[in-house]
């Protein structure tokens, strides 16, 4: 009974990146394409630009301090408008 409470209690959070490869993935049997557009700042502070995008929409700039954040963030605003829940 415990368990059952505990398990209702654990929400799992899909990042934007996860969430827009399994959609990809799903619906075009393709991955995202990611592209570094730029990098600037110095090595202790870079700012990272990365184009995203997948069949049939636009390239979508992500921009962060890795380029995993970057990646992140492109990823976020695809989906965003996209309207991908």
């Amino acid at each position: 009974m415990l368990f059952n409470e505990i398990k209702k209690t654990f929400k799992t959070r899909i990042d934007a990146k996860t969430k827009l490869q399994e959609y990809s993935l799903k619906i075009y049997k393709r991955l995202p394409l990611y592209r570094l557009v730029s990098s600037a700042g110095p090595m202790h502070n870079p700012i990272y630009k990365i184009s995203v995008s997948i069949i049939g929409s636009k390239q979508f700039i992500g921009v962060g301090n890795s380029k995993q954040q970057a990646e992140l963030d492109g990823a976020a605003k695809l989906l965003s408008a996209q309207n991908i829940k």
